[in-house]
């Protein structure tokens, strides 16, 4: 049975945003100004995103969630603990850390930050794996199941970029993923340049894309995220760069998992509609 971490501890800027909102009726709007993007309530009469997630989770076997969230949060956790004590929460186990804000920042010091404060408060997982990911993208079971299954301790999914249906010039505004030929991690490149990108391409012509899902064991990656510094640009602990220094360091540590499928994302408002017609689709009457 596997273990999920969902990191809901960022400030949903862009969600805040005006964009997209003459779209949406103002019950929406005013969720999508005020809550943690996975909890807006985008499903089947008012489910909230990260539901869908969890379900996913649920279908490929894990048993415990742990969602680190934001200190201002007062909404995720007794949401989810009245799911639970109803018997409504497919049989999961909940489990919270908070992202706690330094008083000299205004926002918290990103996703290495946000996993070495979440695996810090949670000790009883130590020495297990688990599998990580955002709040506001909408990993499939299959995705799920094949970082649980792993048999290598640390793992990325690297997802097909036209799969993602990613237009080649943008693929300049993610990360890349570049493997070596037993599909061990190399490099993961922010905004790669043109060379960097055909350099990451693999023996078939395919170009893999970091979309923030990972498989770990407590111990190493606590490791990296702890020496992790602020990038001098972002002035953020990032939890890519920790990866690939770990990947560096210690080859065939970190294996890639390649897809070709979307990832549905609830990033801003004009997201909200596009996501509402996936989940009618896909999931039905849940």
């Amino acid at each position: 049975m596997g273990k999920l971490l969902i990191m809901a501890g960022g400030m949903s800027s862009r969600m805040k945003k005006v964009e997209g909102s003459e779209a949406l009726d103002s019950a929406l709007v005013q969720q999508a100004n005020t809550l943690p993007k996975g909890m807006i309530g985008v499903g089947k009469d008012g489910r909230p995103f990260m539901d869908y997630l969890i379900y996913n989770a649920h279908k490929a076997n894990y048993n415990e969630v742990l969602i680190l969230k934001n200190p201002k949060d007062l909404v995720t956790k007794p949401y989810y603990d009245k799911l639970e004590a109803d018997g409504k929460a497919w049989g999961m186990k909940f489990l919270y850390a908070t992202q706690t804000i330094s008083p000299d920042r205004e926002k918290p010091a990103g996703t290495a930050d946000a996993i070495q404060q979440a695996l810090e408060q949670t000790p009883q997982w130590k020495g297990e794996r688990f599998t990580v990911c955002n709040s506001d993208n909408l990993y499939s079971v299959n995705v799920l199941k094949l970082l649980s299954e792993n048999p290598v301790q640390n793992a990325v999914v690297s997802y097909e970029s036209v799969a993602l249906g990613v237009e080649p010039e943008r693929v300049k505004s993610f990360a890349v993923i570049k493997a070596d030929m037993d599909n061990y991690l190399v490099e993961i490149i922010e905004k790669p340049n043109e060379e960097q990108i055909e350099s990451a391409r693999d023996s078939l012509g395919k170009i893999g894309v970091n979309m923030n899902v990972f498989h770990f064991n407590y111990d190493d990656i606590l490791e990296y995220v702890r020496k992790e510094p602020f990038n001098p640009i972002r002035n953020e602990r990032e939890l890519p760069t920790a990866v690939m220094k770990m990947a560096s360091e210690n080859p065939k540590k970190v294996i890639t998992v390649a897809v070709a499928e979307n990832v549905p994302d609830l990033t801003s408002k004009e997201d909200i509609s596009i996501v509402q017609q996936y989940l009618v689709d896909t999931f039905g009457d849940f």
